[in-house]
Parts: C-alpha cells; structure tokens; sequence
C-alpha cells in the first residue's frame, strides 16, 4: 500500500508540472520524463530527441529508427561507440580500421554517416569516438532521411545525442577497472543555478586508462563537457555544450599481417614498436542551440556546431620481403591532420489544422562547411624489418624520425587536402487524417553540394576541382495505426553525393552518385508499451557508381563510365523493453543481401559489397530480482552473431574478402541500491578469437584481432 501511495503521488506531482509547462518552450521538444527506479530499465524509448526535428513518437513514424539508451550502454559497461554500441540494433556493425580512434559503422551494405545532436559531423579519420560518459542515446536512422539531409549514401546515419541539464539535482560519480590495467573515473553533475528553470548546468568529466591486449599498447583519455541552458523567458530557451577531449595511444590499429591465413599469430602479438611515435589527438566541439517559441504549436529553431579536430602522430604500415615471407619490412609515415567544421541549422515547426486534418510542418536551412588537411608523408629512412613470429622490440631510436619531420607540411607530396560544402532547403507536411489514424508525409529537399579530395603537389600548379552537384530529393511515406499500439508504413527516400570522372575522349562525368529506398514495416507496442517490436523490409539502389568503360573503345586510353549499381534488400526485425516486470530484452535479427548488379566487368556482378554481412544476429538479457534474497541482485547474458561477411576492401579487390562468422558472448552480475550499483561484466566468455580484416591485393591477410577474455567491473554512487 505504501509503493501503490509513494507511486500515486509521483504521478499526481509529474501531470501537475506538465500541466504547469505545458506552454513553455519544452512542450514542443520531442522528450522523455525518465523514471528512476531500483528496477526500473530504460531500455525502450518511444520519442525519438528533438535533434531529429520530428515531432511524432517513434510508432507513428514511416521509417525505422531505433534508440540506444544510455542505461543500455550502462549495463553492459560499454566504454566508447567501438565497443559493442552496435548490437543493440539490427544489421548494425563496427567494421575495423584504427578503431580506438573512430568507428567505421556499417548497416545496410554501407558506411554510415555520424551525427551529434541532429548534426552531420562525418569526416576523414573521425570524429572522434564518441564516449558514453557524455551520451544520453543514441538514435539509428536507417535509410534515407531527407528531414535531415539528403547528401551522403542512402544506408542511413546515427546520431550521438549529448547529455544536457535536466533542470534537477541529479549527481554521481562512476569507477570502473578491469582487464589490462583499466582505470577509469566518470563525474556527471547535473544541476541549477537559477531556480524555476531559467539557469541549469551540467558537467562532465572522465579520464582513463588502460594497456592492450597486445603488447606495448596504452591508451590514455580525458574529457571534460560543461553546458549550461537559460530561459530567459517562457518561450525562449538557450543551449550552449562545449566538449573537450584528449586521446593519447601508441598506434592508431593493431593490424597483424601473414601469409598463412587469418588468425595464424598470437592474439597479444603487436607490429608496433614502443620508440615509434606516439599519437596525440585533441579534439573541441562547441554546440549552440536557440529556441523560440513564435505562437502556439510553432516553434523557431536553430543550431551552430564548430568542431576542431587535431591529429599529432605517426603511423606505420609493411610488406612482406620476397625473400622470407615471415619477415615484414614496415616503413614509418607522417600523420598529421587537421579537422574543422561549420554546421548551422534553422528551422520552423510546428502545427495547423484544415478542418478535421492537422498538418505537421517542418521547413528550413540547412548549412555545411566541413575541412581536413593532413600531410601523410613517408619516412625516406628504414624499412624496419621483423620476423613476424618472433618479433623483437626496440628499433635504435637514432635511426627514427626526427621531431621536426612530425609537422604538417603544406608543401609535401603528400599533403592532402579535402572538404564538403553544401547549402540545402528542405519542408516537409506530415498529414494526420481520420483522428491521426493515417499519416501521408510530403517532403523536398533541394541541396547543392561540392565535395573535393586531392594531393595537390602530386600535380603541382594543377587546380584542386571539386565535384559539385544540385539535386532535388523527394520523400513520401505513409503511417497506418492499425490500432493505438499497432501501425504499419512505407517510405520512399532518396540522396545523392557529388562525383566526377574522366570520361571517353576527355570528357567530363558531373553526373552524381545516386540512392534511393524503398521500404515498408510493422510496428508494435506490447503489454501497454512496455516493450515494442519493429519489422522492417526494403530494397536500396546505389546508382550512377563510376566504373571503367573499355580502353579499346577510346584509342587504349583509361576511361570511366557512370553506369555502375549495387544494390541492397533485406528486412530487419527488432524487439526491445521489459518483458515482464524486471526482465529487459534486446534481440534483433538482420538479413541484408548486398551485392553489385551492374558494372563493365562481368566477374564483378553479384560480388557481396564491402563491409556487408549477410546474416547478424544479437541477444541481450538482463534481469533484476525484486524480493527475497536476491532482492537487488541481477544477471545479464548476451551474445553477437555475423555470418557472411565480406570485408572492407573493395569490389576491385583480386582475392577473396570473405570473412569466417563471427560469435560473441558477454555475462554478468550486478546489485543494485537506492544509490549505489555496482556492475560485473564478463566479456568473450568463450574466449574465441575474434577478428575482422581483409585480404590484399598481394595475397596477405591483414586483420585486427578483439580483446580475449576480458572482465569490467563498474562501481557507481549517486548523491
């Protein structure tokens, strides 16, 4: 009677300050009031955050989107975005390549594009992986979104979304250790300076540390994030975020290569070598948001985004001498880089009626200015060979690089110079008809892009060209509630990226890289919207794809032609919430057949395309007792499935990229206070050697191995 008498009261005081804000600004941002709870998971999140612009539950919604929340990635001690983010949403997957600096995430047969806050942040080398000490969830768009943008592929994007100010006093403080020396220490306070909601704060702050499994490899990190939200008014509402963080490591991945197959070498075997440089980034973001509320269901909004990305480091790579095929001869190189970015949005939304239908409108503006530069140099000195099952540490130091070499010079050969610049304009009518039981969404994009990436002293006093384009992508979808927690869609979406080419007789190609979806789903929420599931079938078409016409047609001169196709099907099927009272489940399921359909080179046809995996499969359970004993205690167990992959390298690849399946497995144990948690995790409990990698041109397998074995424990107090 008490519980049922505590809980009355909670809910009656929650309606009351609903009611109480119900004109302000935040009723028109899309979010949750979370319920804190001994047993209560947030693992299923029925809004999708404000970043995302739309303003219907993520139910109503004519695409599939699935949300990781951060008590997701808190129960299953997930460090950073390469550490297992993935598996909470179907087709999903961290493909490797210096992955302790960024995550290359594939879904739909393709790389998938990074947001932060509703901003497409993407960019060579990053950005940085997101750490969960500064995430509140994590949102996947699969697809096309043209709400969002309408430049880059058509497989979709995620979006990081930062922690903010709650407007309440909500502190703690988070220890976590574990295999190979982790120390790691987490602060996240959450207050308000002024009460009534017109000044609120937060901060930020974590540092760690940990060595490798692979023999002389550290990494250290620190991150400090402070926002602040002001309302200086009822309809005015005022976000400012600024993130620093700090990432010092001995080596940017830790491939191994050999001529005797994948997984032929000891997983703690490590080709770098301690007196190699190490690599220093430093990397600042500054997030600036501004409201308005206009008039009643309208809202002005707009955002700013720089992003400031610094590499100071070296890396190295090798081949194998002809001579001895176990002996790798590795040659150094320059890696500095520099990564800055301008992101600004304005938008109005809000909601009119014409009769009995209601219009959801969003319009606005959308604009891009992201560069890097970076000079890749080679060391004329070495090579520094080793016998690759015998390694032997401590190459003279003498006869390495100097400081001054490790400096981004504008005039090497290597220099590289890249960007994307874009301006778009976009609106989109959301029509509820018949008491909101079908929705027809009308949208149009139109984005004029340029995109460049060259060497310019490779061809010194010939002109960096960019690619540019102007396209104007549609988007129609249809939402159907079958009942209140029933609904079924269907979307068509398309984009584009700028691309040029050399064509026949010298001719230009300006034609851009085109992708369109077509896909439908059900959707459903359980047991009162306590857990949900979503079906989701779709064909994707990536067109216009540059590919070489035939030499002999063009006086033995190479050529290019953009007639190539890939295309992906598939469906995809995600379950996730409190099956019954104290049990939270994950389970998702992704078929994606992703394959060339069209190219000049007939053995090219039908090839699986890079980064795919045919079949992925992932399970997570997590369990909490509430009497009794037990009472407190939980049990967690998961596993991760891929089978038919293919690796990253390319349909031009000569050998085959196909990939063993993969299987991973994770339990744990936890208990659970009214202020205290405390979290194990056992990671690959079957202690299998897991790896991606890829086959090259030279017949070498090259490949990153994961962590063996490996135990976390997290210890966290609130106050």
């Amino acid at each position: 009677m008490k519980r049922i008498t505590i809980g009355a009261a909670l809910l009656t005081s929650m309606l009351s300050f609903a009611q109480e804000k119900k004109d302000t600004i935040k009723s028109n941002d899309i979010e949750e009031v979370v319920v804190s709870g001994r047993y209560y998971q947030k693992y299923k999140l029925n809004e999708v955050s404000g970043s995302l612009r739309i303003q219907t539950p993520i139910l109503e919604l004519p695409q599939n989107v699935q949300s990781v929340s951060s008590q997701v990635l808190a129960d299953q001690i997930t460090l950073n975005m390469s550490e297992g983010i993935v598996r909470n949403v179907s087709g999903a997957r961290k493909v490797e390549h210096w992955d302790n600096v960024y995550s290359n995430v594939f879904m739909r047969g393709a790389s998938i594009a990074t947001f932060m806050n509703g901003m497409n942040v993407s960019s060579t080398w990053g950005p940085i992986n997101p750490d969960a000490s500064i995430i509140d969830r994590i949102e996947f768009v699969k697809g096309p979104a043209g709400f969002m943008g309408s430049m880059g592929d058509p497989a979709g994007f995620y979006n990081v979304v930062t922690k903010k100010p709650t407007g309440k006093f909500a502190n703690s403080v988070r220890f976590t250790t574990g295999s190979y020396n982790l120390f790691r220490g987490e602060a996240d306070l959450d207050g308000v300076l002024v009460k009534d909601g017109v000044l609120d704060y937060r901060i930020n702050l974590m540092g760690s540390s940990n060595n490798s499994w692979v023999e002389n490899d550290k990494t250290s990190k620190i991150i400090v994030a402070p926002s602040i939200t002001f309302r200086p008014t009822k309809t005015t509402t005022f976000t400012a975020q600024y993130n620093y963080q700090y990432l010092k490591f001995n080596q940017p991945g830790a491939y191994l290569m050999s001529n005797d197959g994948y997984a032929s070498l000891n997983v703690h075997t490590n080709f770098n070598d301690p007196n190699f440089k190490k690599t220093e980034v430093k990397d600042q973001s500054l997030f600036l948001s501004l409201d308005q509320k206009l008039f009643k269901d309208w809202v002005w909004s707009t955002q700013y985004a720089y992003m400031d990305l610094n590499y100071d480091g070296g890396s190295w790579w090798g081949t194998f001498d002809p001579a001895n095929k176990n002996v790798l001869n590795r040659t150094l190189s320059n890696w500095q880089a520099k990564g800055k970015n301008h992101i600004f949005q304005t938008y109005v939304r809000g909601k009119l009626n014409t009769g009995n239908i209601v219009h959801k409108i969003i319009a606005g503006f959308d604009y891009g200015d992201r560069k890097y530069n970076a000079d890749f140099s080679s060391f004329a000195g070495g090579p520094f060979p080793i016998d690759i099952y015998n390694v032997q540490y401590g190459v003279d130091p003498t006869k390495l690089p100097s400081s001054d070499f490790y400096t981004l010079n504008t005039s090497a050969p290597f220099y590289n110079d890249q960007g994307v610049k874009y301006t778009s304009y976009y609106a989109q009518d959301q029509i509820e008809m018949f008491d909101n039981k079908l929705r027809l969404t009308l949208a149009g994009r139109y984005t004029s892009g340029k995109t460049y990436a060259a060497y310019p002293n490779l061809s010194p006093g010939t002109p960096i060209v960019p690619d540019t384009a102007g396209e104007f992508t549609p988007r129609v979808g249809i939402s159907y509630s079958i009942n209140e927690n029933f609904s079924a869609y269907g979307i068509y979406d398309k984009t584009f990226v700028p691309q040029s080419g050399t064509g026949i007789n010298q001719t230009l190609i300006t034609d851009p890289f085109r992708g369109q979806n077509i896909e439908f789903g059900l959707k459903k929420d359980w047991f009162g919207g306590k857990w949900n599931s979503t079906f989701a079938v779709y064909e994707i078409r990536r067109q216009n794809i540059l590919v070489a016409g035939n030499a002999n047609e063009n006086n033995g001169v190479a050529f290019q032609i953009a007639t190539g196709e890939q295309r992906a099907r598939g469906f995809e099927t995600d379950i996730k919430g409190e099956i019954i009272k104290g049990l939270n489940i994950i389970i998702n399921y992704a078929y994606t057949d992703a394959k060339t359909v069209k190219d000049t080179d007939p053995t090219r046809i039908g090839i699986q395309s890079p980064g795919n995996a045919k079949n992925v499969q992932n399970t997570w359970v997590n369990y909490r007792f509430e009497n009794g004993l037990m009472k407190g205690f939980g049990i967690s167990a998961g596993y991760q499935y891929q089978g038919g992959r293919q690796s990253w390298f390319g349909v031009s690849a000569t050998k085959d990229q196909s990939l063993p399946d993969y299987f991973d497995t994770n339990f744990g144990v936890s208990y659970t206070a009214k202020k205290f948690d405390v979290n194990f995790m056992l990671n690959n409990v079957l202690n299998r050697k897991l790896y991606s990698g890829y086959r090259g041109d030279g017949g070498e397998y090259a490949w990153i191995y994961n962590a063996p074995r490996n135990w976390r424990v997290s210890i966290g107090y609130k106050f």
